[in-house]
This record gives structure tokens, C-alpha cells and sequence, in this order.
């Protein structure tokens, strides 16, 4: 049985984590698994490193961020791999291009197009645990890129699926999924069962737990994908959430399954020249691989959410459609954040978004926009008021 875990930063934060891992990995492999692992970079690395290129450039390319970001999941592999061998399990590292990983050529937002793996292959039929660098591959254009935050949860699945792994694992700090961050809400609930649908939305709405792209992969793969505590004890970790496709569930069990926020996301209004116009918006975030969340266009006004850390592309692509005739004006504004109630046909009963905003009111919050989709309902609320917000939705539509 071939099982593909992931291990996240928070699991590998430390060298006595490290060591921890390679436990969990052994024990795996006592089992007679062949293993193949893909580790995140260690706990704050890629936030420093992204600071470190602040201090020495105004405005890095995006070519050498990924140059610069890929040594953090180098490093974790390599490790790992160290540590494994002190236990006495043959293993060897790869990064993603020496795994085959093949992307796009969209630097710090990748999308993954194939992947070779016949060194993954390789080291398996010769009894090895073969550890990859999440995050990262390489373009055809030979161009090493990364995936984008979270990007490691994609490189997991994207690799269970190739390898035909009986199931992935994606090992984390908590227990598996709930129904909000237990360090925002006291007594959060557990789900030991999601639906793919709806935990997709989770994760594009703010729930850091897994990546939105890894659970869609998993689904259309039908790869079986755990949620999973790696600080747990060995031998009680098979416990978790299982992220099934929506077939084997009764999605009408579900009517609210979460409230979430998303601090790495801000406002951006964008004022169009005319309606016929707005197709060209959507033609700029793909060209760059750049999010539009809860979109909602009014009298000429386009307004979602977009990731602040895409800032700069975001402007020079409405400059250039200001240039074109396209876009009159826009403005970003990191102040505001997206805050939503996600859970299967809630917000299709036309009182969601009235009993959101009511509910923040009272709760002293005050909420701008509202959108509503077939899964989930999103307003706006102050970044200095995200926890607040999301206390008070949580205990009035969960009870907690």
C-alpha cells in the first residue's frame, strides 16, 4: 500500500519536530507502506524570507522570490530525510522539479499541469521513503516556480493521484476540521466527516486548514484525503477529519457547517468604464493567477476580495486597463476583510445575509457588501474586528 503524507510547517517547526516526523514516517512504513512524504518549510521560514527580500528590494521580482522561497521546503526535506536515516529507514529528498512536478510558467502562483515522478518511483521500488518539497516545481520553460500559500496541500494530492497512494494524509497542528479556529472560538465544532463541496469553500473563504486547490484535486482524483494532528502520540493519530466527495454523503444533513475569516485577503473596488467591460477584470486575474472572491458588480462597481500580498499585480493590471479605457478608477483597502458563514443551501433561504448583518450589529460589528452564493454568504467587517465578528456569527448559527 503506497500512502502519501504532507506535513505542514507547524509540524516541522523545530529540529525535535523533525524528529517526531520521521517517528510518525517510520511507523508508517512498520506497517509495510511504502511512503512518500511532502514536507512545508520550517514553521515562520517563508514569512522571513519573504521579509528578508523586503530589506534588500523595494518591489523583488517574482522570478527570484520563487528562487529565494523554494530553499525553505529544501531545507525541511533535507532534514527530514537526516532524520530518518538516524532511525534506520533508507530515504532520499527531492525538490519539485527533481520530482517532475511540471507547471505554468505563472510565478508565485503556479498551477500544477503534470507530473513525471520516476525518481519518486524509483527510490520506492528500491524501499525508500521518498520525501518531496511541497510548494514548488518547475516550468516547461525550466523555470522553477512556486504554487502560492498553502501550495504544499497540492503538491500531496497532486502526487497521490499520479502515484495511485491509497490515501493522503495532511498533518497539521490540530485535530482535523472544525466548524471555526479554535483560537478565535472557544468550543468550535469537530467534523469528522466534509463533504469535498463544502470544504472547498471552507478553504477558499479563510480556513487555513487545507488548500482550496488540493481539495478539488482530491475529489476529482477520488483520492481519500485525511485531515490529521501530527503533535498527537503515535498511535492516535489515525483520528481526523475525512474529506469525502459529496456523493458519499447526505449533503441536506449540512446547513451550517462553518464561519470563517480571511486576514490575508483585503477589498478591492474597481470602477468600471462601462458594464460590457467587465469580462476584462476576470481576463487580468487570470492572466496572473490572482483570486476573486465573493464578487459583487453594482451601477458600474466591481467589488470582491483579493489576497493583499497580490497588491502590486492586482495595480499594475487595473493600470493598464485604466490605460486601455477599461477601468475609471479603483481602490484596495486592507481595512476591510471577508467574513463568512459557509454551509449547504444556507444561503439560499433569502434570510442569510439579512441575519449576518443583524447579528454583527449586535455584536457591535459593522459589515459592508453581502454576497451570497449556493454554499456560503460573505460580508465585509473591519480586519480590527475579524474575531469579534466571527465569535458572534459562530454562536448564532452553530450555537458555540
Amino acid at each position: 500500500m503506497l500512502v502519501v503524507q504532507k506535513f505542514g510547517g507547524s509540524s516541522v517547526g523545530n529540529p525535535e519536530r523533525i524528529k517526531k516526523v520521521a517517528q510518525r514516517i517510520a511507523s508508517e512504513v512498520s506497517r509495510g507502506s511504502q511512503v512518500v512524504v511532502v514536507v512545508s518549510a520550517m514553521g515562520d521560514t517563508t514569512d522571513d524570507l519573504i521579509e528578508l527580500a523586503n530589506q534588500v528590494s523595494k518591489q523583488p521580482s517574482h522570478r527570484e522570490m520563487d528562487m529565494l522561497l523554494t530553499a525553505g521546503e529544501r531545507i525541511s526535506m533535507a532534514l527530514t530525510s537526516m532524520a530518518l536515516s538516524d532511525l534506520k529507514i533508507a530515504a532520499v529528498s527531492f525538490t519539485g522539479s527533481q520530482s517532475g512536478i511540471i507547471t505554468d510558467g505563472a510565478h508565485r502562483r503556479a498551477k500544477i499541469l503534470r507530473i513525471l515522478g520516476d525518481r519518486v518511483r524509483d527510490s520506492l521500488s528500491q524501499g525508500k521513503v521518498a520525501i518531496v518539497a511541497g510548494f514548488q516545481g518547475v516550468s516547461e520553460a525550466k523555470e522553477v516556480t512556486t504554487l502560492g500559500r498553502g501550495g504544499s496541500d497540492t503538491s500531496a494530492v497532486a502526487l497521490a493521484a499520479v502515484l495511485g497512494a491509497a490515501r493522503c494524509d495532511i498533518y497539521t497542528d490540530v485535530d482535523g476540521v472544525y466548524s471555526a479556529d479554535p483560537r478565535v472560538v472557544a468550543k468550535p465544532r469537530f467534523w469528522p466527516k466534509l463533504p469535498a463541496p463544502l470544504m472547498t469553500e471552507m478553504a477558499v473563504l479563510g480556513a487555513a486548514v487545507l488548500h482550496p486547490r488540493s481539495v478539488q484535486l482530491a475529489a476529482q482524483k477520488s483520492v481519500p484525503l485525511w485531515v490529521k494532528n501530527s503533535l498527537k502520540p503515535l498511535g492516535e493519530e489515525d483520528s481526523g477529519t475525512l474529506i469525502t466527495s459529496d456523493k458519499e454523503m447526505d449533503m441536506e444533513k449540512f446547513s451550517v457547517v462553518a464561519v470563517a475569516s480571511d486576514l490575508t485577503k483585503g477589498w478591492l473596488q474597481v470602477k468600471l468604464a462601462r458594464p460590457s467591460v467587465l469580462n476584462s477584470v476576470w481576463d487580468a486575474s487570470a492572466k496572473r493567477g490572482l483570486s476573486i472572491v465573493a464578487p459583487q458588480f453594482q451601477q458600474g462597481v466591481l467589488n470582491f476580495f483579493a489576497e493583499v500580498e497580490a497588491k502590486g499585480d492586482w495595480k499594475a493590471e487595473l493600470e493598464k486597463l485604466g490605460r486601455d479605457g477599461f477601468v475609471e478608477s479603483y481602490q484596495f483597502d486592507d481595512s476591510w476583510i471577508p467574513v463568512s458563514v459557509v454551509g449547504h443551501r444556507f444561503s439560499q433561504d433569502g434570510q442569510a445575509l439579512g441575519e449576518i448583518f443583524d447579528t454583527l450589529a449586535s455584536a457591535g460589528v459593522s459589515a459592508q457588501l453581502g454576497n451570497a452564493s449556493s454554499l456560503s454568504a460573505t460580508v465585509a467587517v473591519p480586519r480590527t474586528h475579524a474575531q469579534e465578528a466571527v465569535q458572534a456569527l459562530h454562536k448564532r448559527f452553530l450555537g458555540t
